[in-house]
């Protein structure tokens, strides 16, 4: 199996002889998650409990259920092992890299988040350093590393915590211009569809890097934009971080939508289209994505909609990101050929999605949203398919994304699971 690493190598700003000493220490400390993501993946693999087991064992061992645990079988008993017991001895000379970077970083606060993060991967810690990092004025560097617990049927995890890491340096413009979107799309209050949503506005932090590495997890998924944590609880409280990662970007664009944007649209179509729009298309998509998460923490989504949930509510995220698109369409931040943009790296990412499911095991997730993306559109009459080449009508299409955004949300906030599988059998 590859190895579940990517080193970018991006042009970065002048960093101090300090900053650099930092970085160095915070990328051999990220690579070192790749052989210990191996070794969970290797052990996830040859268990061969089943769900029923696990679901009857755990009304006497709440731990089973934990997502920082491995379950093993011994003498026909499953037992749990706290991830910094199973993994300690790889552990250990991750967590000395980071408190020797903490220790030697002229930000004293971020050497608080390192300690922190040193801290929970010897101790299982894992909220108090995210609440850390959340907490913690936006420093140049940036690190993210540790098991991180997903809502995303990764058809390997499942309900546990991968490892992951990514390493990066702040792109200030990219930045800048990110906060400018959060402003105007989450200064538009929606109104709930039911009492059951949190509302985090004012605490959504944004970022976007020129990204160093992946490692784990992140090196597997290739995520271009990211907003954690995923524990309510804390997101209520403690609010949420969105990061976009340039360079991850620019490699979806390489593999997935500009050989699917060539393959699926004439010629004629392609020519009012420049490398540069669908390049920064997907990244807008991304970063509206990721925003509109804002608007959808519904409390018990996730119990109400079981296994469905995860595409339900990533597709969600999508389509209304597109939708909130409108707002910064009438304040001038972007052009109708920039939305224009979004919607057709979308398709194409669905696109591609559903046909590798027929080769291979994507993230179910994907294939699902991006079915009933397609499959919807069609019905609509916004997207057509002719002699194999797509015909898109923008005005249908973002009419169709407000019909298809209010029954997503519909399902979030109280929708069963019977209406959610309903949905979804309709439309894949």
């Amino acid at each position: 199996m590859d190895e579940p690493l990517i080193v970018f190598n991006p042009k970065l700003p002048r960093l101090s002889k300090n900053e650099g000493k930092v970085l160095k220490l915070l990328v051999e400390a990220g690579k070192s998650i790749s052989p210990l993501y191996l070794e969970q993946e290797k052990q996830i693999k040859k268990n061969s409990l089943i769900k029923e087991e696990i679901n009857k064992a755990s009304k006497t061992n709440a731990a089973i259920l934990s997502p920082y645990t491995v379950l093993e079988k011994i003498d026909g008993k499953i037992v749990t092992i706290p991830y910094h017991v199973k993994y300690a001895k790889l552990l250990r000379p991750i967590a000395d890299k980071l408190s020797e970077a903490a220790s030697i970083t002229d930000d004293k606060d971020f050497g608080k988040v390192l300690q922190l993060q040193a801290k929970a991967l010897l101790d299982g810690s894992y909220d108090k350093a995210t609440i850390a990092w959340l907490k913690f004025k936006p420093y140049i560097l940036d690190i993210q590393i540790g098991p991180v617990a997903y809502n995303l049927d990764d058809q390997i995890f499942h309900e546990k915590a991968p490892y992951q890491a990514w390493v990066g340096v702040m792109d200030t413009e990219g930045t800048k211009r990110l906060n400018n979107y959060k402003t105007i799309v989450l200064g538009t209050r929606r109104k709930a569809m039911s009492e059951d949503r949190i509302d985090n506005y004012e605490k959504v932090r944004a970022r976007v890097n020129d990204v160093i590495l992946f490692s784990g997890f992140m090196a597997r998924m290739k995520f271009v934009g990211i907003n954690l944590p995923m524990d309510l609880n804390i997101v209520e409280r403690y609010g949420s971080q969105i990061t976009l990662f340039n360079q991850s970007n620019d490699l979806r664009m390489k593999e997935i939508i500009l050989p699917t944007f060539n393959q699926l649209f004439s010629s004629e179509f392609r020519e009012g289209f420049e490398l540069e729009d669908l390049r920064r298309g997907y990244l807008r998509a991304t970063a509206l994505h990721e925003l509109a998460h804002s608007f959808l923490y519904y409390k018990h989504a996730s119990e109400n909609l079981k296994d469905l949930f995860p595409a339900i509510y990533e597709l969600a995220a999508t389509i209304l990101g597109m939708r909130m698109a409108g707002s910064l369409l009438l304040k001038e931040r972007i052009t109708e050929k920039m939305l224009e943009s979004m919607i057709i790296t979308f398709l194409c990412r669905s696109l591609y999605y559903m046909k590798q499911s027929k080769v291979n095991n994507p993230m179910i997730n994907y294939v699902l949203g991006g079915s009933i993306f397609v499959n919807s559109m069609l019905e609509s009459g916004a997207l057509n398919m002719i002699k194999g080449m797509a015909v898109v009508n923008f005005m249908k299409m973002f009419l169709s994304l407000h019909e298809l955004s209010d029954t997503l949300e519909h399902l979030l906030s109280f929708g069963t699971y019977i209406e959610a599988e309903n949905f979804v059998k309709k439309y894949t």
